[in-house]
């Protein structure tokens, strides 16, 4: 292998940390960006800078936005009875692209993994259950990648809304013929796969065939 500059270096091992670049991408993304004029590659610096300092994890779903709440959330005319719960923001962009839902969404941070040390501490669980005591849900819909981790975490999810409700009915802040319904996708999503890969006519299929799993 030729000799690189150390600066060149530091570049290609930085982008080796993206998901999905490995050595040759990483050095033909490199070699792009060194093709770039002065004039253009400085717009690019100051876009990433920009982007680094404004936009953030929106407080009550978790989207990226550079406001908080987000668009999303501010939008009056999505309905706040539905809550799909996904884990990641590209799901949810890829969730999004269902055309005949329009409730909100929450981005659960990650998935339950015990191998990978990965509890309910480190998730946005307590936010979520914080956001259904209010009363305002009546359907969550769990979108959750159809894999282990995926099948887990909303196994443990389901009991937590459970819990939740019966506890609020007991203390008498919920009637008792209040309910939440969870839901999953059902058909149309492959074992294993992801629903950020997936097109519009697959989600579509999955979210029109949603089961029910939960009802209290």
């Amino acid at each position: 292998m030729v000799a690189r500059p150390q600066s060149l270096e530091k570049l290609l091992n930085l982008l080796r940390t993206l998901p999905s670049v490995g050595p040759k991408m990483s050095e033909r993304i490199a070699f792009h960006l060194l093709k770039f004029n002065r004039e253009k590659m400085e717009e690019f610096i100051e876009i990433i800078r920009e982007v680094y300092q404004l936009v953030k994890p929106c407080d009550l779903c978790g989207y990226w936005d550079d406001q908080s709440p987000c668009r999303i959330c501010r939008d009056s005319s999505r309905d706040p009875s539905q809550l799909c719960v996904v884990e990641t923001p590209q799901d949810l962009i890829a969730m999004s692209r269902i055309k005949n839902y329009n409730g909100l969404y929450y981005v659960l941070g990650g998935v339950l993994s015990p191998l990978e040390g990965i509890g309910p501490q480190d998730l946005r669980t307590r936010t979520l259950m914080e956001h259904l005591e209010t009363g305002t849900v009546r359907e969550v819909l769990l979108a959750l990648n159809p894999d282990i981790e995926g099948e887990t975490t909303s196994q443990y999810l389901m009991k937590q809304i459970q819990a939740l409700v019966q506890k609020l009915k007991n203390e008498g802040k919920w009637e008792n013929s209040f309910e939440i319904q969870v839901t999953r996708l059902a058909q149309g999503v492959p074992a294993g796969g992801e629903l950020e890969y997936m097109d519009e006519l697959t989600l579509m299929k999955a979210f029109d065939g949603r089961r029910s799993i939960l009802s209290n």
